[in-house]
């Protein structure tokens, strides 16, 4: 069965467009009610977007009508919510956001009483369940707060993990994104004894990634060196993932990140069966630089939930995007901005160097370029033309590239990336592929 409603990352569009709507989350609630009938009670979180409430709203009523209990812990990061989820065994966790996409946008991601997302199959059986009725209970209802004054419990997990922060004399500049960790991430920095400047910090219910957090990496680099801090992290609107730069203003993405992740547990000597997991999305720079250092690397398809799969079957400890996420098994395997920011700070402080020298005996990464492109017709008519195919399959024979066509999960858009040994192979290669795509398109 083909999934309608669920992406590779939850269920996310357009407020106050079907399926963002109140009616779908109220049935949305039901039908996961029918799909899994232990469930009991559920912890409920959010980002900071006005239209965060509406969906609250609509998800609580829909359980009530099936029986089931909720309590609201409030803004959270993503990651927050999957840590109370699993420590508190709630039956269910329900983040609601839509990551970095703009105010504009909202959805849900759902954690299983593990801590972890649910799967394919666990999310085609709530959709066989969805009975899209217009006619929904509104009630006026009173939440339930989750009792943990402030985080408490998740902030001593960070201080005790992180102790040693407190000898780590730098200027740090921090981007929140308007999001979920607006409060949480300058006061947790701050009790670690860091030296924080911040940004992004006054969400407004619309203003959440909006020209700030980890899809504006330019403005983390511009405002790093103008403060003249010594590293800057931008984390996004719901906090599972985050990208950094060094003092000069030099970005540090997923991949950066993996791989001094890596080298460290590895000179350690904890680096679990010496393996860790990538997408297909991550640069032929970082891959040759892994197995160049005695590393494992399995490759696994574009999303977290994908990284995960591979991690368990590989035992892999290590995982993680080149969009910033970064997933340890330890954590209930969900991708964690700040945790990830914290153990690069903790790196630094061991190494004692910067991170612009942490990073500079790294690999170059080679010319890579990622298009979405909008088409008329379906994109798995592209993706299963075998014009396109062959294409493909010669010019990954004649050249030193790497090519990776997928579709988007809710928008009729084929996403392109390229990667090749320089500038103008890549560049040639793109057009070829755009040109064929548009021939079949038109067709």
């Amino acid at each position: 069965m083909k999934k309608r409603y669920f992406g590779t990352d939850g269920i996310r569009g357009t407020v106050n467009k079907f399926p963002i709507v109140y009616s779908f989350f109220f049935n949305l609630a039901v039908a996961i009610k029918k799909s899994q009938k232990s469930i009991k009670i559920v912890l409920i979180g959010k980002d900071t977007r006005e239209s965060c409430e509406m969906i609250e709203d609509a998800i609580i009523n829909g359980f009530k009508e099936v029986g089931v209990s909720c309590e609201s812990i409030g803004v959270v990061s993503t990651p927050i919510l999957s840590f109370y989820t699993k420590n508190h065994k709630y039956d269910l966790g329900i983040m609601i956001s839509a990551s970095h996409n703009p105010h504009s946008d909202n959805g849900i991601k759902i954690f299983k009483e593990n801590g972890e997302k649910l799967n394919d199959d666990e999310e085609i059986e709530i959709e066989r369940n969805i009975e899209i009725k217009k006619k929904t209970s509104n009630s006026k209802i009173n939440k339930i707060q989750f009792k943990d004054e402030d985080l408490q419990e998740y902030e001593e997990y960070l201080i005790t993990k992180f102790s040693q922060l407190k000898n780590l004399n730098i200027k740090i500049l921090i981007d929140c994104a308007n999001g979920s960790l607006y409060y949480f991430a300058p006061k947790i920095l701050r009790k670690l004894g860091l030296h924080i400047i911040e940004y992004g910090c006054e969400p407004n219910g619309r203003n959440i990634n909006a020209d700030c957090g980890a899809l504006f990496p330019k403005k983390l680099s511009r405002e790093t060196i103008r403060n003249k801090a010594d590293i800057g992290i931008s984390f996004d609107g719901d906090a599972d993932r985050v990208i950094i730069c060094d003092e000069n203003g030099k970005i540090i993405d997923g991949d950066l990140i993996l791989a001094i992740l890596a080298i460290f547990l590895k000179e350690n000597g904890i680096l679990i069966n010496n393996i860790i997991v990538s997408t297909k999305m991550s640069n032929l720079g970082f891959r040759d630089y892994i197995l160049e250092n005695g590393i494992k690397l399995s490759l696994s398809n574009v999303g977290d939930r994908y990284v995960i799969e591979l991690m368990k079957k590989k035992k892999a400890i290590l995982g993680g995007e080149q969009s910033g996420h970064i997933i340890f098994s330890d954590n209930a395997f969900c991708g964690d901005g700040i945790l990830t920011a914290l153990f690069i700070l903790q790196i630094i402080l061991e190494k004692k160097c910067s991170l612009s020298k942490l990073s500079m005996n790294l690999f170059q990464k080679i010319p890579q370029k990622l298009i979405n492109l909008k088409l008329e017709k379906n994109p798995l008519l592209v993706l299963k033309d075998k014009g396109i195919k062959n294409l493909i399959n010669n010019t990954l024979k004649n050249n030193e590239c790497d090519i990776l066509l997928r579709k988007s999960g809710t928008e009729n858009l084929l996403r392109i990336m390229v990667q090749a040994s320089n500038q103008e192979v890549m560049e040639s290669i793109i057009d070829k592929l755009i040109s064929e795509i548009r021939k079949i398109d038109a067709s």
